[in-house]
């Protein structure tokens, strides 16, 4: 099967977008979502708010799309593994979706304080922000677990550059458990999402410049 260069460069794009959207959303939401105490002021805040929650919804649409795109390539070597990895897109886009809308109750909060920050006010907030936290991490364990064999069929298929597929596999597995172990109260979320983060860049970069490679059916075998 002869990928089209088109196809490459629009998994690269939706990769691309979806990193911007989200880390551009978390930004603006962050930015107005600090402590309790800034409940009292939300309302004033709305905009870039909604704005950065509108992004956190277009990356839930675009990591579905990365599975859909994926699908054809994934089913040459295993209709399972193809199916699996457009689920476990949509699972995580749904659970994304999830944390989106406790996000959007923290706004709710924060008009309903008409400029007070009451004791009940506060307890929500941080229901809605763990909340918030939970969905995310459920959504990192759901794509790290779920990709891993995505990135194996990758290598197997011979389309990539050996290590690329075998680097995100490895990275996929570190997000995962850097999820769960956020989950029991340590903080190494982050360091352990750094090589599944890489990875989609590299990949990002490889789709948009060089594309997939063409493979003879002798040399995928």
């Amino acid at each position: 099967m002869n990928i089209p260069r088109l196809h490459s460069r629009s998994l690269g794009m939706l990769f691309l977008f979806s990193f911007l959207a989200y880390g551009i959303g978390t930004a603006l939401v962050t930015s107005v979502l600090k402590e309790p105490e800034h409940l009292a002021v939300m309302a004033g805040q709305r905009t870039p708010f909604v704005g950065g929650a509108l992004l956190l919804l277009l990356n839930s649409i675009l990591v579905v799309g990365i599975g859909v795109l994926f699908f054809p390539i994934l089913r040459e070597r295993s209709l399972g593994i193809a199916v699996a990895y457009v689920c476990t897109r949509v699972m995580e886009a749904l659970v994304l979706i999830i944390g989106v809308v406790f996000l959007l109750c923290i706004l709710q909060l924060g008009e309903s304080a008409q400029g007070q920050t009451t004791p009940e006010l506060v307890t929500l907030f941080k229901l809605f922000s763990k909340g918030n936290f939970w969905a995310y991490q459920l959504a990192m364990i759901t794509l790290g677990v779920g990709s891993v064999a995505f990135c194996l069929s990758l290598y197997q298929s011979r389309r990539l550059p050996s290590l690329l597929p075998l680097v995100g596999a490895v990275g996929y597995g570190l997000l995962a458990l850097g999820a769960v172990l956020e989950l029991f109260g340590l903080p190494w979320g982050i360091l352990f999402s750094g090589p599944g983060g890489l990875f989609e860049l590299f990949l990002c970069g490889w789709l948009i410049t060089k594309g997939f490679r063409t493979v003879t059916p002798s040399v995928a075998a």
